[in-house]
């Protein structure tokens, strides 16, 4: 599933020259071959020129103080953060691992470097408007994953599809956790994709396959073309979510079908508020995560009836099968 899909982003690159997920690479080769050399000033300008026009064909000019801003803005993100000699391993093939404690503190200092740098720079184009601005964790991660790939870009889309698979869509520690698990368990299938897919210059970073995955599941899902791809997708993702996120909690059994909507829904509510309290401003439910974790048997019907009609949260239908209930039906709860 997870090569069927990566393989289905990795081909879309390649289907033209200049398409713009081009960008990446381009920017991501460039940092990688020229760190050592970030000394010279001219080595530093077209750094910045790399950085600036990946982030612009990503969208991360649109409604943003970059946009004020020409290329050369990134300098001091170089000159105070790249140059560092902490980070340089990025550069070298250094893999971090998101459940390692030391990994976990300088990825942390890497991100807070980072905004450190540009907090400032942003509130010199937006001196007119409110001082408690803050860099955006969509720019922070998009930034990192083009220059060093330890990170996914925590857009729209990207959080939309980790919140399906029961993954946080939060920049946090949490969420990288629970990435490296989801990476971890699936070793074999990023293994082996990035293997087929290297080149002289260029070998994918384990996190950049997260981020081509999640963002092209996302980008499935909206379309809404390929529905057996969908099923499938849900069901996939629904089985890692079971594992990970869904607590296996049993109820009692009763003859009265609305008392086992009330008990469904209960549960329900539960999962969905420890999600609220864990910071996620939406939480995703799926009618086979809770038939399983429940231990139901032939029970769809009271399942969705709960999704249903839980009062607590408003919510969208993100995927509804042509047949109607079944275990693929999911749901996003607002949370916020």
């Amino acid at each position: 599933m997870i090569k069927e899909v990566l393989f289905a982003y990795h081909n879309e690159t390649i289907k033209f020259d200049n398409h713009r997920f081009k960008s990446w690479e381009h920017c991501y080769k460039f940092f990688k071959e020229i760190h050592h050399d970030l000394d010279k000033p001219k080595v530093v300008e077209h750094a910045c020129l790399h950085l600036a026009f990946y982030l612009a064909s990503w969208g991360m000019l649109r409604n943003s103080f970059l946009l004020q801003r020409d290329y050369l803005i990134h300098k001091e993100f170089i000159e105070h953060v790249v140059k560092k000699e902490k980070y340089r391993s990025f550069f070298d093939g250094t893999v971090l691992n998101y459940n390692n404690q030391q990994d976990q503190e300088l990825l942390n200092q890497l991100i807070s470097d980072t905004r450190a740098v540009y907090q400032p720079l942003m509130h010199e184009t937006k001196e007119e408007e409110s001082t408690h601005l803050e860099i955006t964790d969509t720019l922070t991660s998009k930034i990192l994953l083009g220059v060093y790939g330890v990170v996914p870009a925590y857009d729209r889309f990207f959080r939309e599809a980790a919140r399906l698979h029961g993954v946080s869509g939060q920049f946090n520690q949490r969420s990288f956790n629970q990435l490296q698990t989801f990476y971890d368990q699936h070793q074999e299938e990023f293994s082996s994709f990035i293997e087929e897919t290297s080149t002289d210059d260029l070998t994918y970073t384990p996190m950049k396959t997260i981020d081509m995955y999640f963002w092209k599941v996302a980008e499935i899902l909206s379309v809404k073309k390929d529905i057996p791809m969908i099923e499938r997708l849900i069901h996939f993702s629904s089985e890692f979510r079971v594992k990970e996120s869904v607590r296996p909690l049993n109820i009692k059994n009763s003859s009265s079908s609305s008392n086992r909507t009330e008990d469904i829904r209960a549960v329900i509510t539960e999962i969905l508020l420890a999600e609220k309290a864990a910071g996620e401003k939406t939480g995703d439910i799926c009618a086979r995560d809770i038939h399983l974790a429940m231990n139901l048997k032939n029970s769809y019907p009271s399942v969705c009836g709960a999704m249903s009609s839980l009062k607590l949260f408003s919510y969208e239908i993100i995927h509804a099968p042509p047949s109607g209930k079944s275990s693929t039906v999911t749901y996003r709860y607002d949370l916020t």
